[in-house]
């Protein structure tokens, strides 16, 4: 066997894609090919001294990575029937024991080992998996779990781990785990079908990370992949296996008994989880974009694991749109590099640099979780599994155009076509991104050179987060001059996005979209309008689709001095195959070049426009940089007053809004000035 390039892969992909059950059967076919193609890249992880180490990092450097290479060993052994890939499976488990063992591992971490080792016991068949009983069940069965609930999908592991255990015959399931496992889901899962994985045992916050979401669907799905169904719902072979079961039970009215309360309690395991793998499909369905990815945003996304998660989840809801299923599975087929490994992030740039990746993103654990997506993908397909909530296919498409939006999760989607972006309602807990922020922008369905957002977080500062963030919106600052030359270690800035002056400088902080409230959101013919007022200022947004681009609109009202105003966007400037290459035609226009499309940026309002020379790696896109439109302001406060009386004015009306703590006092404050402006990019035709 021999690693695949990706141009390889995506070649094997160009011929006609049958539709229907035809498709299901090649998307299958492909499936195995890839699994099979990774084979050497998870065997050249394998150390000596049996450790499947990341080739990049020292720190966090194999954590949970033998696990998932059992499963994808286990994948390609049951179907090639491989002895040299049965060794490697054999390798990979008897790491995982040995890790399992270490209590020094985190516990979170032996969630992951032993959830993932017993989905590798249960893709074998026969001799092998006889074998592994043998060798491993007493210590799995044995295994005790000393990890809290930390969040929801530690939980969704955990009741996958109790179902597996039953399933293999290693023990029985505990009832009262699974039922608490399943209600903690159901907790952390709003009406809207969104599950907030952000949620403890102890505590609960706003994070909202799409990623999340889809991962706990998938981890439910993954474990529904492989237990067994009733009559009816499975292929005729499945179908068989299960009636030779049955007859054999029959034999033995004590066995029967036995047999009959486990699946009672499967049955009733397992029905709590497709209720919630189906509400939340529901809501994750607006996500999806034409060329088989989908819209994230917050913590760990985009990584490769999301990639593995959708392809399964497509493949289990029955949704029917011709040719989907083959889009989401090559869709990241173009990360591959040239030694067979995927990107960690949609990009090609090298993994040594760690494009988008959050601290624990490591190249061996989220290859190989994105690989057990598939392989989770492929037993669903071949057991025909599904859950049916299919739509016909030329209503598909059409029924999600338009708008969705979601207060309680804080996003909403917007689809005409193949053309679509979401957008944030609000920043949330851990402050990846701002409020009203526009991210995943495809035109026809093709990304535009508008790099996913990516601030530096909530422990670091506001200055730090406008500099140095991946992100698109307006900054507004009440003293002169560039704050990245300012001390950025000192400052504060409220929740609500009020500047404060800081002791030490004597500067405030800068003004942009902080706000932790829901922006109100009006739907408009190509787009959404969002509102949003603060202490400082009111902001009335626009994120529209024209027929060539995006257009973003400006109003905003302010109710202090400030001596700079200027619209920030960050532009993909490298993604390791393309490069911007940008001219400055006026003030007020730009035009630019990324892969084989041209565009243009015009701000007819802008008095200066200039694209920073710093780099950032935080955005999965790739290498981004931000452009800074500047907005003229007035030299002074409105004529009727002094400078003097303007500035005796705005701290009062600060000190009336900080001391009531409301948005009614931020309401009445008086309007200083307003500063609209359009900022459009389009495509050159052509």
């Amino acid at each position: 066997m021999r690693a695949f390039k990706g141009e390889e892969l995506i070649m094997s992909f160009t011929s006609t894609i049958p539709s229907g059950n035809d498709e299901s059967s090649f998307v299958l076919s492909r499936i195995r090919e890839i699994l099979a193609s990774f084979v050497p890249v998870a065997a050249n992880w394998l150390s000596e001294d049996g450790s499947f180490c990341d080739p990049y990092e020292t720190q966090y450097s194999e954590n949970y990575a033998p696990a998932n290479a059992a499963v994808l060993f286990a994948a390609v052994y049951r179907t090639t029937g491989d002895a040299a890939i049965l060794r490697l499976f054999r390798a990979a488990l008897d790491r995982s024991v040995i890790l399992l063992q270490d209590r020094q591992v985190t516990p979170f971490c032996r969630v992951f080992l032993i959830h993932y080792s017993l989905m590798a016991i249960s893709l074998l068949e026969g001799n092998a998996r006889a074998e592994a009983a043998e060798a491993y069940g007493p210590f799995m069965a044995a295994y005790e779990d000393d990890c809290l609930i930390i969040n929801t999908n530690c939980a969704a592991l955990q009741w996958g781990t109790e179902m597996l255990l039953e399933l293999l015959d290693y023990r029985p399931a505990d009832a009262a785990h699974l039922e608490r496992r399943i209600a903690f889901i159901q907790k952390a899962q709003l009406e809207s079908g969104f599950i907030n994985d952000e949620i403890s045992e102890h505590q609960a916050h706003d994070g909202m990370p799409i990623a999340y979401h889809a991962f706990t669907l998938f981890i439910m799905t993954s474990v529904i992949s492989l237990l067994p169904v009733e009559d009816g719902a499975e292929n005729e072979e499945g179908n068989e296996r299960g009636k030779s079961t049955c007859d054999a039970a029959r034999d033995n009215a004590q066995e029967e008994a036995k047999n009959a309360s486990e699946n009672e309690l499967h049955a009733h395991s397992q029905s709590g989880a497709q209720q919630l793998i189906s509400k939340g499909l529901e809501w994750l369905k607006h996500t999806i974009t034409s060329d088989g990815s989908f819209a994230m945003v917050e913590r760990s996304s985009h990584q490769t694991f999301t990639w593995g998660a959708l392809t399964a989840l497509y493949a289990y809801s029955g949704w029917k749109e011709d040719g989907m299923l083959e889009r989401i599975l090559s869709y990241w087929l173009p990360f591959r590099h040239q030694d067979g490994s995927l990107g960690c992030t949609p990009n090609t740039l090298p993994h040594s640099l760690r494009i988008g990746y959050e601290t624990y993103t490591h190249l061996n654990m989220y290859n190989l979780l994105g690989l057990t997506g598939l392989a989770a993908a492929g037993q669903l397909l071949e057991r025909g599994l599904s859950l049916n909530l299919n739509l016909h296919p030329s209503e598909q498409q059409h029924s999600l155009d338009g708008s969705c939006s979601d207060e309680d999760s804080g996003y909403a989607f917007f689809r005409r076509g193949e053309d679509f972006f979401a957008c944030t309602l609000r920043m949330h807990h851990r402050e990846y991104a701002p409020a009203m922020q526009g991210f995943h922008y495809r035109l026809g369905g093709r990304a535009l050179p508008l790099a996913e957002p990516r601030l530096t977080g909530y422990q670091q500062s506001k200055t730090s987060q406008v500099q140095e963030g991946v992100w698109e919106g307006y900054l507004l600052n009440r003293e002169p001059g560039d704050l990245g030359e300012t001390d950025r270690s000192t400052g504060s800035c409220d929740s609500i996005g009020s500047a404060k002056p800081t002791e030490e400088s004597g500067l405030a902080e800068p003004v942009y979209p902080n706000s932790k409230v829901n922006a109100e959101l009006t739907t408009l013919a190509n787009g959404f309008q969002l509102t949003n007022e603060i202490e400082a200022l009111r902001c009335v947004k626009k994120i529209q689709l024209l027929e060539d681009g995006i257009a973003l609109d400006y109003q905003l009202a302010l109710k202090r001095t400030f001596h700079t105003c200027e619209h920030v966007i960050s532009l993909l400037v490298h993604d390791g195959k393309h490069v911007l290459r940008i001219r400055q035609e006026s003030t007020q226009r730009l035009t630019m070049s990324f892969g084989s499309e041209c565009y243009t940026l015009e701000c007819a309002q802008a008095a200066s426009m200039e694209l920073r020379l710093e780099r950032s790696l935080l955005s999965v896109s790739g290498v981004s940089a931000q452009l800074r439109i500047s907005l003229p302001l007035a030299a002074t406060a409105p004529s009727s007053r002094t400078p003097a009386q303007s500035a005796e004015t705005a701290a009062a009306t600060t000190e009336t809004a900080e001391t009531a703590g409301n948005t009614e006092n931020a309401k009445n404050a008086e309007i200083m000035e307003t500063v609209n402006w359009r900022t459009t990019l389009r495509k050159i035709p052509g």
